[in-house]
Order: C-alpha cells, then structure tokens, then sequence
C-alpha cells in the first residue's frame, strides 16, 4: 500500500466526502424538497421465495425530522415520480420502460388542526384526515403506450400511502398495523410501497463539515474497523441516524424488465444485463393564483435525477450539478470529461498530495458512470440478507454495488472513495482502504420488502433516543 500519514489522508477523504452524502445534490433542488431525489436501488430480491423479482425504490426529502407536527412529510400532488428502465441497445441510457408514481390528497372534514388524531391502528382509521393516495402508471416506450393503470391492489383497496410515526400511543406496532400493510399487490404481479422509513444511508457527514475533524480510525480502515460493523458513537457517528425519508418501491418480476421477456441464466446473454434510474418531473408551467391553490400546466419536465450514487455529488462540478440533474443519460458522454478524469483523483490526491493514482482516461469510472445507470446483472444470484457483505465486490459479494445493483446495506461510501482511488483498475495495488467509520445503519434492515427498516417515531426523538449518531430503533 501507498505510504501515507493518517492526517494527510483525512484531509484529502474529507473534501471528497463533501460531496458524498446523496440528499443535497444541487442548488435548485435546495428549494425544492419534496422533488429532491437521495438515494436510489436497484436490485434482484433477497427476500426468501422471490429471487426472481426486481426491487427499485427512490428515497425523497432526506433529513426529517420524525416529529415534525402538526403538519408532517408527504409526497407531492405535483411531482411526477418515476423509475426508468433500459434494457436494450447495450444499455445505451434511454427509457424503455418507465413505472410513474403520482399522489392525490384527500382532506377528510374534521375539526382538527392536525393531520393524524388519536388511535391510527389501521391504514383505514378514521384518523388519519391527511390521506395520500397514488396511482401507478406502467408505459412501454418501445410500443409508444401506457400498459396499465393502476389506482387499486387486487382485493380493491386504494392504493394508499403509509402514515407517519407519530409514537406509541397514536401509531401503535406501527410496522405490523400500519408498515406491513400498506404493501400492495397489483393485478400484474406487481408489489409497492409508499410512504416514510427510516434513512437507508449512512455517513459521518458532521466530521466532515466540522473543517476536516474525522473521528479516528478514519480514513484509513483496517482489520475490524474495516470488516465489522463500525465503531461505536462518538467514535463514528452517522449523520443520518433518527432521521427518516419518504420512499417509493416498487418489486416485479424480473421477466417484466427483460427485453426478452424471460429471465437470463448466461452473463452473455445480451438480455443479461438492464440499467436502471429514478427521475422527478414537473410541468413546466404553475401559475399562483392567490389566494386559490396553484394550477400547473404543460408537459413534464425533469428537475431530477439519480442513477449511481455519488455521481452528482462527487464527479460534477459545483457550477453543472443542476443542469446535469435535468438532462438524460442517453446524453451522459458530455459529462465523460469530468468523470474520465475527476478532480478528486487527479486535482486531490494526485496533485495536492502527490499520491499515485491511475491515468485518465478512467475507463473503470466510465464504465460504471456513463451513462449514469445503476446496472444490476440479472444473473448474479442474490447474496442471502444474513451473508451480504457491505463493500459488495471490494468484499467478495458481487451482488452489491456497482456490478449487482445497488442494495440498502451497500457502504456506497467507502465503495466509491475506493474507486476513485483506483481499487476498480485492473492491476493497480495502489489504492488505499478509504472510508468514513460508518460501516452500517443506525437500525436493522428488513430482510423482505420493502428493506428499509420502519420510520422512528416522533415521540422517541431526541438526542438521547433521535439523532444520536447511531438511532434507536423505534417502529418496528
């Protein structure tokens, strides 16, 4: 390994892991919250019996706060949110299918000042006065047409959004009564989920924005601080630990992806392979009639997206981010310049502290980044929940991130500071084991859909049972 001192290497992990948390991505997206994408998966299942489905879900409005009263989080009446899948001509970065998600309010009569009151025990209660709902739309752009609309789960329920945490004497056993329960089948096989859950991701994001102060052992991660789940708080604490977001999943048979319509067994297969991203919309036109609601007019038109993670946040510069988060992936060879050669490796570790990392052009970054897919191996078998490893491929389980997809435990983090150092390039020893000393969640993972644990509850937050650097796990 490439001799370097501990203090050097934080500084320069530092100013890359600025840019690594996946919930500020953008200047215009600052101001627009419930647009905001944070993370996205993809992945072949690992709940047991449905290895041969398909798992997207989109995380949105990153940092809530769980007892945000009166009025908390939800999704947006105006935002289109949409998974795109590309399955054909070598991955090339244009939709061939597309699963759009859209939410209506209702506001139930009630003399109330809030939005959930008294016992929520079911997805049906009376009390719930806020009641989001959603329609699912499915389009083949091959064929030009919608294939189906759905408004309703196969037993005819509304497809309804799951209500918040409120705490233990409002949302009792929120996971088995309110959680569960707002998973839904749909006449085609389909399974989704709407609504909040705890913070997938997981960073030592107040070390870094603290001018530098890692926590030891970062940067350099050896032995169990490197293979084990991470130190314990204040040795490492995860900035995003308490806090929750509002997800979108949705799981599907893997032949409903497959341009071939059937599930391939060979890597190549040119079916093999599928890349996959999410996006948020708006209409490009919304006049404010005061003191009436707002009426939006026009076509959709993206404000954001996300494929890999990292992408924006570490390989786009500053002054770009927000027109890179408009434009497609079809179009992702003119961000090649900044990706083929980053300013991370070459401008900071080369060219600041003299590190020997590899020569542009980085074509195992632009393998992985143009056009920005997060690509999932169809014919990777799913590593069982219990035996997955967080560095996924750097840890031997090629299920994770970047070859497999993108799975909730996946340490994406150290992941991609690795990659930026070079561990991806063939034959290229020099690359240290960066990472931040967050090896895992605040709370447990599910193991079946839709994998992210339950959101905590707004009566248990606080620095003590909250944002405590590591969570406590208060919904399941």
């Amino acid at each position: 390994m490439y001799p370097i001192a501990r203090g050097t290497l934080a500084a320069v992990l530092a100013i890359g892991a600025a840019f690594a948390a996946s919930h500020r991505n953008g200047p215009l997206l600052l101001e627009d919250q419930t647009a905001n994408l944070n993370d996205f998966y993809a992945f072949r299942s690992y709940e047991s019996g449905k290895n041969d489905r398909l798992v997207m879900s989109m995380s949105v409005q990153g940092f809530q706060n769980p007892d945000n009263g009166p009025s908390y989080y939800k999704f947006s009446t105006s935002v289109l949110y949409r998974f795109n899948v590309n399955n054909s001509r070598g991955l090339d970065g244009a939709p061939d299918l597309q699963f759009d998600f859209q939410f209506r309010d209702t506001y139930r009569d009630n003399p109330t000042f809030v939005s959930y009151f008294g016992k929520i025990n079911s997805i049906d209660s009376p009390g719930i006065f806020l009641y989001e709902t959603y329609i699912v739309i499915v389009r083949d752009l091959k064929q030009n047409k919608i294939i189906a609309v759905y408004d309703k789960d196969v037993n005819g329920h509304a497809l309804s959004v799951a209500p918040p945490n409120l705490g233990p004497n409002s949302t009792p056993n929120y996971e088995k009564n309110l959680g569960a329960p707002s998973v839904f089948t749909l006449a085609n096989g389909m399974r989704v989920f709407a609504g909040p859950r705890d913070d997938a991701f997981f960073f030592d994001s107040g070390a870094t924005f603290d001018t530098l102060n890692f926590r030891a052992p970062a940067p350099v991660l050896s032995g169990s601080a490197d293979q084990g789940q991470g130190p314990a708080a204040p040795a490492a604490v995860d900035g995003f630990a308490g806090y929750n977001i509002s997800l979108i999943a949705v799981e599907m048979p893997i032949t409903m992806v497959t341009a071939s319509g059937a599930v391939p067994t060979s890597a190549t297969d040119p079916n093999a392979k599928i890349g996959a991203w999410a996006t948020t919309s708006r209409q490009v036109v919304t006049v404010r009639p005061s003191p009436n609601d707002p009426i939006h007019f026009g076509d959709y038109m993206q404000v954001d997206r996300v494929g890999n993670p990292l992408t924006v946040e570490a390989l786009i510069p500053l002054p770009l981010k927000d027109r890179w988060n408009r434009s497609l992936p079809l179009d992702d060879q003119q961000w090649a310049p900044y990706i083929g050669d980053p300013f991370f490796a070459t401008g900071i570790l080369k060219g600041v502290f003299g590190l020997k990392v590899p020569p542009a052009p980085r074509k195992d970054l632009l393998g992985v980044f143009v056009p920005d897919l997060t690509r999932v191996d169809l014919t990777i078998a799913p590593t069982p929940f219990a035996s997955q490893n967080r560095l996924g491929p750097l840890g031997g389980d090629n299920a994770g991130w970047p070859f497999g997809g993108r799975r909730p435990i996946d340490d994406v983090v150290d992941i991609g500071f690795r990659a930026l150092a070079g561990v991806l390039v063939p034959g290229f020893t020099d690359a240290p084991p960066l990472g931040d000393g967050v090896n895992s969640n605040d709370v447990p993972f599910l193991d079946h859909f839709p994998f992210h644990a339950a959101p905590h509850a707004g009566f248990s937050h606080s620095q003590i049972n909250g944002t405590n650097g590591r969570g406590t796990g208060t919904g399941n």
